[in-house]
Order: C-alpha cells, then structure tokens, then sequence
C-alpha cells in the first residue's frame, strides 16, 4: 500500500514542484536553429535584414 501513496506523491510533486515556468525558445521553421541564430542561408533570415531597413526609414519619416 505504501508504494501506490509514494507513486501518487511523486506524481503530485511533479505537477505542483515547478518553481519557474520553462523558458521557451523560438525555433525557425526553415533552418531549424533559434531565432537568435539564424544560419545565413536562411530565407526567412535575409528577409528579415531586407525588412530591417525599410522598418527604420519608416519609424524616422513620421
């Protein structure tokens, strides 16, 4: 009997143990790496630097 209360108490500590939420990290869909590490020859990389650019003219025109 005490090893189904020891098994539903880890299963409760488990559940409530987590101090801090996991930290998520985004991940590029085409080169697989973290958004913070974009391989070069990632298109959504160098669309993103072509973009780059055009946000800044736009943010100092106003």
């Amino acid at each position: 009997m005490s090893g189904i209360l020891e098994m539903e108490m880890t299963f409760i500590k488990k559940l409530l143990g987590r101090n801090k939420p996991v930290e998520r990290i985004r991940v590029c869909r085409q080169c697989g790496m973290p958004v913070a590490q974009h391989k070069e020859w990632c298109t959504i990389f160098k669309a993103e630097q072509a973009m780059q650019p055009a946000s800044m003219e736009a943010g100092g025109a106003e």
